[in-house]
C-alpha cells in the first residue's frame, strides 16, 4: 500500500532593500554596466529561478505538498553521479535540505534499481501520517534520511524531518556573486562551453577562492552540465546568454596573467609562488621600468617571470635570494597593488586611473572602533612583530601560518587578535602595512619587513657603529666585520631585503644622517658645524635637562613625553634648532655625559640622568630644600622633608657614601654647617663678594676693549686699573659664566655681549629705561628688521636672558612698570673716553 510523507517548507520572504547585493561584486562587468539592468536580469522569474533575487511567489518546491503539481516534478535529463554527492559528506536533516535541493535527491533515486530488478513504487504525497514516537526520527541512520523511504519502512518511520530553513540573505548574495562569476567566465570560451574540471581550475586561478563541484550543480538557472565522451561539460544556458547580449552588459573579466606573453590556457598558481632572485638592484629596477612601459604602466604579478624572460635573462631561483615580490616593491617609483578582485598588479606609482590600496584588509571583521587605545595597541603590536622578525625569522621572513606559534614562543604569551579589534590574524597583520609586508597568497603567505623599515633599521645600525668610531667614518667594505663586532651576530645583506652590499649602501646615500662617498669607499656621519652660539646654548640646555629630571621619579622620563614635559615645566617650547640639531634624539645623544637613553621591557625609549648627574641632582634638591623661606634646616629632619617634597627617599648608599654627612661634605662651597650639641643645622652660604667684584672688573675691562682681549693684555689692564691679578684657571672656573677662553683669547659670553649693548644704550639715559621703550629703541638703533630675539644670545626667553646679566643690569617692577636699571659700576659716562654705541644682534 503506498504511503506518503509531508514536507512543509516555509515561504521565503521577499528580500528587503537593505539586503541588496553589493555593487562592488560586479567590478568584472566593466565601467559602463547598469546595476539596475543586471539586477533585473538576475531576478527575472520568467527565465530563471531565484539564486540571485528572491521571487515574490513561491515555486513548486517551495510550496506546501497540497499545492505541488506532478507535471512540474519531471525527472531531469542530467544524472548526478554518486561520487559527486558523496563529497558533501553526512548531513543532518536540517543541513541536508539546505545544501541540496529536492531535485538532487530525485536524481539519486529515480535512476536507482534494487537488486531484484523490480521497479520503484511511485510515492504518493497525498496523505501525511504522524508518528506516535516524536524522537524516533533522530535514531534513523543518516543513509536512510538522505534517500526516499522504501515501503518496507513506511509503517515505522513516517515522521518527516523538521522543516529546513532557507539560506540567509548573505549566503544568497554570495551564491549570486559566484553564479555571475561562473557565467562571465564561460562567456570567454567558445560557444560558452568548458570542461567542468578546467572551469573549476580557471575559477580558482582567477578569483583565488575555492569552488566545489556540488556548487555548480545548484546553478541550474545559469549553466547546464552534460556528459560528453566521459567528460562533464558546463554550458551557459542560451536564455541567460541572450539576456546578457540584449542588455549590452560588458562581460570581460580582468585577466590575472599577461595576455601578451602568456597563452590562453595559462594557469595561475593560487599560492602565487614566485622565485627568490639575486640580481643587481639598479639593473633590475631599470628592467622593471622598461617592462612597465611595454605594458602601458601596469602588469599582473602572477605572470611577471614570463614577461621578464621575453626581454631579459630568466630569473633564477636562489636559496639565499630575495623574494621577487619584495624586490619589486623596493623600487621607488613602482608599487604592487591589489586591484579589482584579488589580482596583484605591478604598476608605476603615478599610474593614472583608479587608485587601489597597496595592502587592503577586511574591516568588516573589526569589532571595535579605531580609537586611540586601539591605535596604541597596534603600534605596540607593530614593534613586537618587527622584533620577532629580526630575531626569530630566517632573513627577517616568517610564514604566516607559523606566526602564532612563533609569537607565543618568543613572547611567552598568546597573540589575542580580538584585543586589537580583529577576528582574523591576516587582517591584523594587514592593518600595519607600514611595518609588515605580506608576500604571496593562499597557504604560502610569507610576512617580512617593509623596505622602508629595513632601510631605517640599517641606517640606525650603521649610525650606532659610526658613533663609536673616533673619526665618525669607516670603509664600506668594513661594514660586515664592524656589524658582527657591534651586534655579536653575522651580517647578511638578505636580512635587509637586498642582494648586494653596494645596493644596500646606495639606498641610504640620500639619507640626511649619512654621507656616502662611493668613489672613496667611505661612509660617515653627517655632521653640521655648529656655531659658538649654538654650543653655548647647548650648555644652558644641559642645566634645563637636569633641573627638569631632578624632581621626577628615578630621574627619568619617557622619550615621547620629553617635549610636553619640558613645555609644562618651563612654560615655553623646546626648539632643537636653537642648539644646531634637527632631531631631539640627536640633541640628547650630544649630552651623553648628562643623560643616557635606555629601552624598557616594552621597547620604549627612556631618558635618564647618568650616575654622576644623579648625584649632582641630589645636591641641587638639597640646596633648593635648604633655600626654603622657613630658614635653616636640621640634619635629622633632612631625609623626612626630602621625601615629602620630592617623593623619593634619600639613600646615601646609592651614591657610594656611607652617611648623609659624607654626602653633604661635597657641598661645602654652597652650604654652611652650624654644629650644636643636639644636631647640625644647614644654611645657604652667602656669595663670595670678592669673586663677584672680580667678575665685575673683568667684564668692565673687556667692555672697554670691544668685548675681547688677549689674556696677557687683560692681565696687564686688570693690574693697572684695579690692582687685581687674574689667571687662566680663574677665567675657566670662577668666571666661566661671564667670560670664555679660546686660544689664549678672553672674550665675553653671549649674554654678557648683550649686556654690553645694554650698557651702551642706557648710559646716555642715566642708566635706566622703561622695558618697552628699551625693546623699541634697541631695534631702532641696531637697524634690525625684527625685534630682540633672546635666542640670538643663547637663551629661549627674555626673562632668562636678563637673569643671566644681573651682574650688569637689573629688571625692576612688573607688567607695564618694568624698568631696566644699570649697576653703578657699568655707567660708562663716568669715564673720560666712552665707547661709541655699536651694538650687534649677534655676539659673534
Amino acid at each position: 500500500m503506498p504511503f506518503s510523507m509531508s514536507y512543509d517548507f516555509p515561504l521565503q520572504q521577499p528580500k528587503s532593500t537593505s539586503a541588496e547585493m553589493d555593487p562592488s561584486v560586479l567590478w568584472c562587468l566593466g565601467p559602463d554596466f547598469d546595476k539596475q539592468t543586471v539586477l533585473s536580469l538576475l531576478g527575472d522569474n520568467n527565465s530563471m529561478d531565484t539564486a540571485f533575487m528572491q521571487p515574490t511567489t513561491p515555486t513548486w518546491w517551495m510550496s506546501s505538498p497540497s499545492q505541488w503539481n506532478p507535471a512540474s516534478m519531471h525527472d531531469p535529463s542530467i544524472y548526478t553521479p554518486r561520487s559527486v554527492m558523496s563529497e558533501l559528506g553526512p548531513q543532518s536533516p536540517t543541513s541536508g535540505a539546505t545544501k541540496r535541493p529536492f531535485s538532487d535527491v530525485t536524481n539519486r533515486t529515480t535512476n536507482r534499481q534494487f537488486t531484484n530488478n523490480q521497479p520503484i513504487n511511485k510515492l504518493d504525497f497525498s496523505t501525511p501520517v504522524r508518528s506516535l514516537t516524536p524522537d524516533l526520527y533522530n535514531r534513523v541512520p543518516s543513509s536512510i534520511k538522505r534517500s526516499r523511504i522504501t515501503p518496507a519502512l513506511a509503517s515505522t518511520y513516517e515522521t518527516p524531518p523538521p522543516p529546513a530553513p532557507f539560506p540567509s540573505t548573505t549566503s544568497t548574495i554570495e551564491s549570486a556573486e559566484r553564479a555571475l562569476e561562473i557565467a562571465l567566465l564561460l562567456k570567454e570560451h567558445p560557444d560558452c562551453t568548458c570542461v567542468l574540471v578546467t572551469l573549476i581550475q580557471e575559477y580558482q586561478s582567477r578569483f583565488q577562492k575555492p569552488l566545489h563541484v556540488s556548487e555548480l550543480y545548484t546553478m541550474k538557472h545559469v549553466i547546464d552540465i552534460q556528459d560528453y565522451g566521459g567528460n562533464r561539460v558546463a554550458r551557459l544556458l542560451p536564455a541567460f546568454r541572450v539576456r546578457f547580449d540584449e542588455n549590452n552588459i560588458q562581460s570581460h573579466l580582468e585577466q590575472p596573467y599577461c595576455i601578451i606573453h602568456c597563452s590562453k590556457n595559462f594557469i595561475v598558481n593560487p599560492d602565487l609562488d614566485l622565485p627568490f632572485v639575486r640580481v643587481p638592484f639598479s639593473a633590475f629596477a631599470e628592467n622593471i621600468r622598461q617592462l612597465l612601459t611595454q605594458h602601458n604602466g601596469s602588469m599582473p604579478l602572477a605572470s611577471f617571470p614570463q614577461c621578464y624572460i621575453h626581454s631579459f635573462d630568466p630569473l633564477v631561483d636562489h636559496n639565499d635570494g630575495v623574494p621577487l615580490e619584495h624586490y619589486i616593491s623596493c623600487i621607488k617609483d613602482v608599487q604592487i597593488v591589489t586591484g579589482q578582485g584579488v589580482i596583484k598588479k605591478v604598476q608605476f606609482s603615478n599610474t593614472p586611473g583608479v587608485s587601489f590600496m597597496p595592502t587592503p584588509f577586511d574591516t568588516s571583521n573589526m569589532h571595535v572602533e579605531m580609537c586611540a587605545e586601539v591605535q596604541q595597541r597596534l603600534q605596540q603590536f607593530s614593534r613586537e612583530v618587527l622584533d620577532l622578525l629580526k630575531n626569530q625569522g630566517s632573513h627577517c621572513r616568517l610564514p604566516v601560518s607559523k606566526f602564532v606559534s612563533a609569537y607565543h614562543q618568543y613572547f611567552s604569551r598568546q597573540c589575542r587578535v580580538a584585543d586589537y579589534g580583529f577576528s582574523k590574524i591576516i587582517d591584523l597583520l594587514l592593518a600595519i602595512p607600514k611595518s609588515i609586508q605580506i608576500l604571496g597568497d593562499g597557504n604560502k603567505r610569507i610576512m617580512t619587513i617593509t623596505h622602508r623599515c629595513q632601510m631605517k633599521r640599517f641606517t640606525n645600525d650603521i649610525i650606532r657603529i659610526l658613533k663609536n668610531k673616533p673619526q665618525r667614518s669607516m670603509s664600506i667594505s668594513e661594514i660586515p666585520m664592524e656589524y658582527e663586532m657591534a651586534y655579536k651576530k653575522p651580517f647578511y645583506v638578505a636580512d635587509f631585503g637586498m642582494c648586494y652590499l653596494e645596493d644596500l649602501v646606495n639606498e641610504v646615500k640620500d639619507n640626511k644622517e649619512l654621507v656616502v662617498e662611493a668613489d672613496k669607499d667611505i661612509i660617515k656621519l653627517y655632521r653640521k658645524e655648529r656655531t659658538d652660539l649654538e654650543i653655548y646654548a647647548t650648555r644652558n640646555f644641559e642645566k634645563d635637562v637636569i633641573d627638569m629630571l631632578r624632581i621626577l621619579p628615578d630621574f627619568s622620563i619617557p622619550f615621547q613625553k620629553f617635549i610636553p614635559s619640558y613645555h609644562h615645566h618651563f612654560g615655553y617650547q623646546c626648539k632643537v634648532q636653537t642648539y644646531g640639531f634637527s632631531r631631539l634624539i640627536d640633541l640628547l645623544e650630544e649630552l651623553s655625559h648628562v643623560v643616557k637613553i635606555n629601552e624598557d621591557k616594552n621597547g620604549e625609549k627612556i631618558v635618564q640622568l647618568t650616575s654622576t648627574m644623579m648625584a649632582h641632582a641630589i645636591l641641587l634638591n638639597i640646596e633648593q630644600l635648604v633655600r626654603k623661606p622657613h630658614g635653616p634646616i636640621k640634619l635629622k629632619d633632612l631625609q623626612a622633608q626630602y621625601l615629602q617634597v620630592y617623593r623619593n627617599e634619600l639613600n646615601p648608599e646609592d651614591f657610594g657614601v656611607a652617611s648623609i654627612e659624607a654626602l653633604l661634605l661635597t657641598m661645602t662651597d654652597k652650604l654652611d654647617f652650624h654644629y650644636t650639641e643636639a644636631d647640625i643645622t644647614l644654611s645657604i652660604k652667602e656669595p663670595n663678594s670678592t669673586t663677584i667684584q672680580l667678575a665685575k672688573n673683568v667684564v668692565l675691562t673687556l667692555m672697554l676693549s670691544q668685548c675681547q682681549l688677549s689674556f696677557w693684555q687683560l692681565k696687564q689692564d686688570m693690574l693697572a686699573r684695579f690692582k687685581q691679578d687674574v689667571t687662566l684657571t680663574m677665567c675657566r672656573n670662577e668666571l666661566r659664566d661671564y667670560v670664555e677662553v679660546i686660544d689664549q683669547t678672553v672674550r665675553l659670553t653671549p649674554p654678557m655681549f648683550f649686556a654690553y649693548n645694554v650698557v651702551l644704550l642706557l648710559s646716555p639715559c642715566e642708566g635706566r629705561m622703561a622695558y618697552d621703550d628699551f625693546i623699541v629703541e634697541y631695534q631702532r638703533r641696531t637697524g634690525s628688521t625684527h625685534l630682540l630675539y633672546p635666542t640670538d644670545y643663547g637663551f629661549p626667553t627674555m626673562p632668562r636672558l636678563f637673569d643671566a646679566i644681573q651682574l650688569v643690569a637689573l629688571v625692576r617692577g612688573r607688567r607695564n612698570f618694568k624698568m631696566i636699571i644699570l649697576n653703578p659700576e657699568f655707567r660708562l659716562g663716568g669715564y673720560s673716553q666712552p665707547t661709541p654705541f655699536t651694538p650687534s644682534m649677534t655676539p659673534f
